[in-house]
This record gives structure tokens, sequence and C-alpha cells, in this order.
């Protein structure tokens, strides 16, 4: 079970542990002084803000048992403040490290099937937000600030191992190296594939993940190594990436220049495939034919896009650009905490989906096979989440705390979807507009 008293527990001794205590202090001496409210019940309102207004929010509070009295809003902000963001990526880091490490993942052959992404996030335009975090708008254009988030993602277990915030003009494969350091203290041993799109390959970064041992597919631009594109003589062969001087001339004066130079070149595996609009896409891969035949390879970057619809998940159904403040600190911690509720969503989706799973099996050996498969409804289990969340964790007795969990997987399970393969609509922007769509409304 990934989702319960177990894990939740864990992370709520967790937050109560001194040296979390230690990280959350942006300044000295913060959080040591008895206030009206704790740090553990700070960390308890930043999961259960439901993204109304900050008078609304701290009545709310009040009314779950988070805040033994009112308190002012500038007297809240003021304690967020104290705090330090990465203490919820902390958080979220910890809740991976504990689920890899205790259950069992679902793997592909072995393997842990990875994807790293960036999406920009729009925040608040102020003067503060602009310098830190920069404009995604045109020049000469009104200005939008925005960040960068980037994420690597499990794409079997739908789970963010880890983010970084950024500006919103970030080098996104200096960040997916970053993230890929990070693999063994959050998944130990295990071994993985990394995906990547269009944007990421570069000479240095097939050289450094293949000498490290890092399986990977990575798709191709048309003019990506485009020598080697042409020269292929099958959809799926060994070919050497060359290491030109052309090529070479950008990285001159850095340890990248020696490695490639001394090497000559890199031989990979290129896989084409024809995409139904009859366009070809190009493929780059370690893996061998042994392992993974030519559609293996083709699926496996098929599921990268899971992690679209995560980042869809945290815009769309979890608000994570509706912010506490216009503040940085508020901005980042409102953005790790949506992170951390995406991750325990997908745990209760797993443990529902798998129950569910079992229930359709069981009545197609009865003779009752559904006309469907059927899915957990995404954005339902989400509202439930945020809904009962916190109840669960402030409940008093064990048996109180393990009938709520035990509650909201079987709702969750009360709202499915049935799964229509081969399903295509035409892209219809802008014609069904609306301040309040039908398919973006709120679930909590």
């Amino acid at each position: 079970m990934r989702f319960g008293t177990t894990h939740a527990d864990a992370d709520m001794l967790h937050v109560k542990t001194e040296a979390f205590t230690e990280l959350c202090r942006k300044v000295k001496g913060a959080f040591t002084r008895i206030r009206k409210m704790t740090l553990f019940l700070l960390i308890m309102t930043i999961l259960e803000r439901k993204g109304r207004t900050l008078s609304m929010e701290i009545r709310h509070f009040q009314k779950v048992g988070l805040l033994m009295e009112k308190i002012s809003k500038v007297a809240y902000l003021k304690q967020r403040q104290k705090l330090n963001p990465l203490a919820l990526l902390n958080l979220c880091q910890f809740h991976n490290r504990r689920l890899y490490d205790h259950d069992e993942m679902k793997m592909l052959k072995g393997y842990l099937l990875l994807a790293v992404d960036g999406s920009n996030i729009n925040i608040p335009t102020t003067k503060e937000t602009l310098e830190k975090y920069g404009s995604s708008s045109r020049i000469g254009t009104k200005p939008q600030a925005s960040m960068g988030l980037s994420c690597l993602y499990d794409c079997i277990n739908k789970t963010v191992l880890t983010c970084s915030i950024n500006r919103v003009k970030f080098n996104e494969a200096i960040e997916a190296e970053k993230h890929h350091a990070e693999l063994p203290s959050l998944v130990g041993d295990k071994k993985s594939i990394l995906t990547l799109d269009r944007g990421y390959p570069s000479l240095p970064l097939l050289f450094r993940l293949n000498n490290a041992g890092q399986k990977f597919v990575i798709r191709l631009a048309s003019n990506d190594f485009k020598q080697e594109q042409a020269d292929a003589k099958t959809n799926d062969e060994i070919v050497n990436i060359k290491v030109t001087n052309s090529r070479l001339n950008h990285y001159k004066g850095t340890d990248d220049y020696d490695m490639m130079a001394s090497a000559g070149f890199i031989a990979l595996r290129m896989v084409k495939f024809t995409l139904p609009s009859g366009d070809t896409e190009c493929l780059l891969t370690n893996l061998s034919e042994e392992e993974f035949s030519t559609d293996e390879i083709i699926q496996i970057y098929r599921l990268r896009w899971c992690i679209e619809t995560a980042f869809d998940t945290l815009k769309n159904k979890l608000c994570i650009e509706n912010f506490t403040g216009t503040k940085p600190d508020l901005l980042e911690q409102d953005i790790y905490a949506s992170i951390y509720i995406c991750n325990l969503a997908s745990d209760m989706i797993a443990d529902a989906q798998a129950e569910l799973d079992y229930d359709q099996e069981q009545k197609a050996q009865q003779g009752k096979p559904s006309k469907h498969n059927m899915v957990i409804n995404c954005a339902f289990a989400i509202g439930i989440l945020k809904d009962m969340l916190i109840n669960a964790i402030l409940a008093k007795s064990a048996e109180d705390k393990e009938k709520l969990f035990r509650q909201m997987i079987e709702e969750a399970k009360s709202e499915v979807l049935p799964v229509r393969p081969n399903r295509q609509f035409n892209r219809s922007k802008g014609t069904l507009a609306g301040k309040f769509a039908n398919s973006r409304k709120r679930v909590f």
C-alpha cells in the first residue's frame, strides 16, 4: 500500500524532527518560541490551503483545528516568510525515498521509467518577481512574471521524484543532469531509463549519461545530428555520432572538450518511426536491441507523455498557479506543497486502481466482464484528498486515522471513467473558451 497511515505518519514524524525544523529556519532563531501556530501546524496550513482569499483560508484553518484561535493575515504571512521553501521539497523527497525503499514499485523489465521536462509557471507580476524569475512576455509587451519548473518524473508510478524552481529561461539540460545526480539518494540502486524530449540532446549530455551507465531514450529534432540521421539506412541501427570540429568548438576551454575530443565519437542506437500524420520521428538510445525491440523503444518514448499529464494535473487540477501571495518565498512554498500533494494523490489513485483492477478481474472470471476497462477519475480523487487529508492526519487515534484513509480510497473507487482506446479529437482551441469552462471545473 502506497497510501495510508504508515507513510503519512512517517512523513508527519519527519516534520516534527529537529533536523527538519532546522531546515525550515530561513532566519536564525525562527520557530523556537511557542506561538498560536506551531511549525507543524504552519506546514499543515500550506498543504490544506484551498486557494481562497487569505481571510477565508484562516477561517478554514481555525475550523479544521489548525488554529486554536484566530490570527491576523499579517501575523500568518510573517510566519510563512520565516519558512525556507526548500523544507517542503525536503518533505516531498523524504516521502519518495521511503516509498521507493519500502514498497514494490512498478518497473519495466527491471527499470524505472523516468522523464525530465520543464514548464513555465505564471506568477504574480511584481518588481520583485520580475527581478528574480524574469518575464515570459515578448520584448516591448506588458511583462508577465514567470518561473521555470523542472521535474524528474516516474512515468509508470506517477511520482514527481524531485524538482527545481528556476528563472523562466533556464538551461533544461543542466537541470536534467542535476536531477540525475540526485537519483541514487531518491531511489537507491534501482536501474532506470531516462527519457528526454527535443531540446535536451547535446554531445556532452550524451557522453556524460552514457559514461555514467545511465540508460536513456532521447527524441531528436530534425536538425539534431542531421548528417547521422540522413546516413541511417534502416529504421533501427547503431550509428556513430562523430565529434567534429564544428561540434567541439562550442565547448573549448571546458572539461567536456577534452573528454569528447579524446573519444572521437559515441556509438548509439538510432530508431526511426512514422507518426499517423506521416511525419518521421527519430530517437537516440543506448538500450540494446537484445533487451528492447524497436516497438518497445517507441513505446518507452510514448510513455514519456505521462510527465505532460503531470504538469496538466499540477496546473489545472491542483491549481498550482493560484498562490497565497506575491512574495517569492510564498510562491515557492505553494509550488513544493502542490507537488507533495500531487504525489499523495498518485499514491491514493494507485492503491484505488489496484483494487478496482482486482474487482474487474473477479467479475470477468464470473462471466460478467465490463465493456471497457475502468480507471479512477483523477480530478475527483484529488478533490477527495484535499477535502479529507488534514482530518486524517490530525485524527487522534490510529483506528480513526486508518478509517479515514480507507474512506478516501473507497470514495475514489466510486468515481471511475471508461478507457476508450484510439480516440482522437480535432483541436478546437478558442472555440469553447469560457471563464468557467465545463472541462476546467475546480475540484476543491
